[in-house]
């Protein structure tokens, strides 16, 4: 008997279609992102996670900053002890930092911070310290006061932070994604600010009568992320809870600054009258 090539290769092709259409099919893209679900910046497009995600706690943190400089006999002795040991009794609780005053480690990146800070809280000779929003010169009693009660409050609003040094047309540059939370309802004006410290700097110190070349400096202030160093406007008018805000800057990385010493914190500032005050902060 002989076979009609046509239908065969029409029943093959039809088969072969058959199958093809029952074929699962696979035109998923990978999409980078965050994939928990309880980050602020989730994606629920994304399929791949990228590490960003960002998730903020509602817990209320502390702030506490030490005015210093390279040429204060009393900051490399008295100060950098009351400060070190300050920060690891409340380690995870605040957020804490130097701002250098006219020295050595003072940089345009850094100085706008002093002059902003020490316009809200007078600077009266260094080594002195502040704690949230009172200048306890220094009186670490009050500073550990200042932390305790600040702590223990319920908080309205909280902030993260991812960053990353970028590559290909970010090289050499920081990328930086800053966000806040609010836990319940606000009223007025806020700011985010976001800055960079360095855990560890070895720069020259005056201790005592001596001049030290290679001094260890901790959780020096280097700067800021855009151009207010009091940070970006996130709202003029309150916010409702469960509100999310974001903010991203891309943030030239100088030669000096060492990466793996990098910190990039973030602090939440309410307007009060002229000033503006502490509210919370990323911890370090």
């Amino acid at each position: 008997m002989k076979t009609n090539k046509s239908i065969v290769n029409v029943i093959i092709v039809t088969v072969i279609t058959f199958l093809t259409s029952c074929a699962p099919e696979n035109n998923s893209e990978p999409i980078r992102g965050c994939l928990n679900a309880d980050a602020v910046n989730f994606n629920p497009s994304a399929n791949v996670d990228d590490g960003s995600c960002v998730i903020i706690p509602t817990k209320q943190n502390g702030m506490f900053f030490k005015y210093t400089a390279t040429w204060c006999f009393a900051c490399g002795s008295f100060g950098m002890n009351a400060f070190n040991q300050f920060y690891e009794n409340n380690k995870g609780n605040i957020v804490a930092f130097t701002i250098q005053t006219n020295d050595d480690l003072t940089t345009p990146r850094n100085s706008p911070v002093y002059d902003a800070f020490s316009a809200r809280w007078d600077y009266n000779g260094t080594p002195t310290f502040v704690a949230n929003n009172t200048y306890v010169d220094q009186n670490l009693g009050q500073a550990s006061n200042e932390i305790n009660s600040i702590i223990s409050t319920t908080p309205t609003i909280g902030t993260g932070v991812h960053w990353t040094v970028g590559g290909g047309a970010n090289s050499g540059k920081i990328n930086i994604n800053a966000y806040a939370k609010a836990f319940s309802n606000l009223s007025g004006e806020y700011k985010m600010g976001v800055y960079l410290i360095a855990k560890k700097v070895i720069a020259p110190q005056q201790v005592g009568d001596n001049y030290i070349n290679e001094f260890e400096h901790h959780k020096v202030l280097l700067g800021f992320a855009g151009e207010d160093p009091w940070g970006e406007t996130i709202t003029t008018s309150g916010a409702s809870a469960g509100d999310i805000f974001h903010k991203g800057y891309v943030v030239p990385l100088e030669s000096n600054w060492k990466v793996n010493e990098l910190e990039v914190i973030s602090i939440i500032w309410k307007k009060n009258g002229a000033n503006w005050d502490f509210v919370n902060a990323t911890p370090n």
